[in-house]
């Protein structure tokens, strides 16, 4: 609550208004973990993508508007594949604002993953500092050159040796203090006699190891305990890992050490009380600390780590950051295959807001470590390789998510998984239509249908069969409906219609007998009667049985509202909408404000532009209300749409709004709206909206 509440004040601070606060408010607590949009696993997870670009763009654009700013990212080496692109495609956004933008990286990362467009930019790599640099920092070190108690020789050594890595220099220092070479008496420093014959490692490694090493054995357990919980840890958690290590005095002498900084809020902490967070000092000292641990000992903390998080988080963590946690510690412990399944639930978190590169990382790495595992788990993976396929295929690498379909069809064959076979057909199919093999696509969904008409397929009855036979038809309908055979659309559609309706009916069988409820399956049988009465209703709609296609859609939404389906709803809002705009203009402005009212419940901007546009086609019809009304919405539709990004539906309300004007006789502004309307549709090569 105490969260929820900074980040309002924040964004109403920065000039936020009402209507802004509740567009943006949601989607940043959604990204903080603080669960304030309850309903985002009903947004479509690109539009949920493009809903925190906005967010973070709306942020930036308000403080902006308070002057030039400068917004400092570091260690772009440890980003995600979804911060890099939400940074260049703000940097493309904000190109011609007063913001400058300092990115800084280690070698490990690539300045070409952030090739800006329309932002000018520069890359600087640092080469390492000059001598003369190197020996100002090391005279500032001591309070200037009059007062630097380092001999000539010793001098020359130390510059040597940091090579111009100001880190090394400073490393080089404190391995001379702790060893005694260098002495602080009253303020000044001392170097004593004979200094020039001492030992210094010529790495940086080696240096930090030595200053280990020389630390006393309790402070050096507790270094090592806190290196397990990463470069930053809570107090908390480092006492119940290794409630030896917890001790305020080691703490409090790892920090004057310099290896740990306390980051407390409370500057008026007792010396004596514990920080409620430590850092390292640097991620090269975290480094060295963590390696220096025996192996088993290292197993043995990772493995306590783990556990005592999942007591803390659960094992449902809201935020990917402790889903990560609990990946990292079990996987380097003694249960790899826990680690492994977290790895999995963090693929899901990623692929639920389209950060599809890093959901791909996340189950490539679940996969090493199960197919390494004595025992395989072979339903982990193949559930792992075949939500890896569903995300290859949208990031246009076809092949690889085949290979994906094809092991996990070759493992199901194997082990007689026919609901499992028909599934991987089905999307097999898929891959083949957008690869342009149309009639190799409608092999796949046959052969997926002749699986579950075979004796080796579960019983007839069985609600799970029904399901996938529905989503097999309602593909076989879908692929009709594209490529303009409407009546086999109808045809495909009635029967995953019949088909999800028996599953439906299973599922209440089932919990009469039982008693005990499936909300799992009674979902899915509802998500696919809603579909599949939506796909038939847009066909009648081609066919001209419009009164026929209003009574099918009626129906989807009713199911979706009834199952708490809202985002299957709310397509059905948009289709009813389109259609009742000819029929019956007043009840397609109470349709799509009823669908509008759904779409800002569930947060989803994508649809609330889409209804938009069409209430202001509703309110033309409804010549009384276009002046005012009609221009309203569809303003609003375009300024969603600007603010999403999403160009392929912002010629739509463009050309709503041109109409708008060229009935009402301003021809010059209705020209310049067909004419942005056009230039967008042509560089999306769309035909259609080109026409328009």
């Amino acid at each position: 609550d105490e969260a929820r509440h900074k980040v309002e004040q924040g964004l109403r601070a920065l000039g936020a208004d009402d209507i802004e606060l509740a567009l943006v408010g949601p989607v940043v607590g959604h990204i903080l973990g603080l669960q304030e949009n309850a309903r985002a696993s009903e947004v479509e997870p690109e539009r949920l993508k493009r809903q925190i670009f906005m967010s973070l763009r709306s942020v930036l654009e308000r403080r902006l508007a308070h002057g030039p700013a400068v917004l400092v990212v570091e260690d772009l080496q440890w980003a995600d594949a979804a911060s890099i692109e939400g940074l260049h495609t703000l940097a493309d956004w904000l190109f011609d604002r007063p913001l400058l933008l300092v990115l800084s990286g280690r070698p490990t990362f690539d300045p070409a993953a952030l090739d800006f467009g329309r932002a000018e930019h520069a890359v600087v790599r640092l080469a390492p500092l000059t001598d003369a640099a190197i020996e100002a920092q090391l005279f500032a070190l001591f309070g200037g050159a009059g007062a630097y108690p380092i001999d000539a020789a010793l001098h020359r050594r130390i510059v040597g040796l940091a090579g111009g890595n100001p880190l090394f220099l400073e490393e080089i220092v404190r391995s001379l203090i702790s060893e005694g070479i260098l002495v602080r008496e009253a303020h000044r420093w001392r170097c004593v006699p004979g200094s020039t014959a001492v030992e210094v490692p010529s790495s940086l490694e080696g240096l930090l190891l030595s200053r280990v090493d020389r630390l006393p054995a309790p402070a050096r357990r507790t270094l090592q305990s806190a290196a397990i919980l990463g470069s930053e840890f809570e107090f908390a958690l480092l006492s119940a890992v290794d409630e030896d290590a917890a001790d305020p005095a080691l703490l409090n002498l790892l920090c004057d050490s310099e290896f740990l900084v306390p980051v407390c809020s409370d500057t008026q902490r007792e010396p004596q009380q514990p920080a409620p967070r430590y850092r390292f000092a640097s991620t090269l000292a975290h480094d060295v600390a963590y390696e220096n641990l025996l192996l088993r000992r290292r197993t043995e903390l990772h493995q306590r780590a783990g556990t005592i998080l999942e007591q803390l988080r659960g094992t449902s963590p809201a935020r990917l950051e402790d889903l990560d946690a609990l990946c990292h510690h079990f996987s380097r412990g003694r249960d790899p295959a826990r680690g492994a399944r977290y790895l999995a639930c963090a693929g899901d978190w990623a692929r639920g807001i389209y950060a599809n590169d890093d959901a791909v990382r996340y189950y490539d790495r679940a996969l090493c470590i199960l197919e390494y595992e004595a025992e395989h788990d072979v339903e982990a993976i193949g559930g792992i390789r075949e939500h890896m396929g569903d995300l290859l295929g949208p990031m246009g690498r076809r092949d690889q998510a085949r290979a994906q379909f094809e092991a996990v069809l070759a493992w199901a064959g194997v082990t007689g998984n026919v609901l499992r076979e028909a599934r991987m057909q089905r999307k097999l199919a898929g891959l083949h239509w957008d690869a342009g093999d149309r009639e190799r696509s409608f092999t796949c969904l046959r052969t997926g249908l002749q699986l579950l008409d075979s004796t080796g397929a579960p019983a007839q009855d069985d609600a799970g069969t029904a399901i996938e036979r529905a989503h097999l038809c309602q593909e076989m309908g879908r692929l009709a409906f594209r490529t303009g055979d409407n009546r086999a659309a109808v045809e495909w559609e009635e029967r995953a219609l019949q088909q999800a309706e028996r599953a439906a009916d299973r599922a209440a069988e089932r919990a009469a007998e039982r008693g005990d409820d499936d909300p799992v399956a009674r979902r899915a049988a509802a998500a696919a009667i809603s579909h599949a009465l939506n796909t038939v209703g847009a066909a009648l709609a081609r066919l001209e049985r419009f009164g026929e296609a209003v009574e099918h859609i009626e129906r989807s939404v009713a199911v979706a509202e009834d199952a708490g389906l809202l985002q299957a709803a709310c397509r059905s809002y948009a289709n009813l909408g389109v259609l009742y705009a000819t029929l019956d203009p007043g009840r397609a402005v109470t349709t799509c404000q009823t669908g509008l009212a759904t779409a800002r419940k569930i947060g989803d901007l994508g649809f609330q532009s889409r209804l938009y546009a069409n209430l202001a086609v509703a309110y033309c019809a409804l010549t009384q209300r276009c002046d005012d009304e009609g221009l309203q919405a569809a303003q609003s539709a375009i300024d969603l749409d600007r603010q999403l990004g999403q160009v392929d539906h912002l010629a739509v309300p463009l050309i709503v709004l041109g109409q708008i004007h060229q009935c009402h006789g301003d021809s010059a502004q209705a020209l310049r709206y067909y004419s942005e309307a056009l230039e967008l549709a042509e560089k999306m090569g769309d035909g259609r909206r080109q026409s328009a």
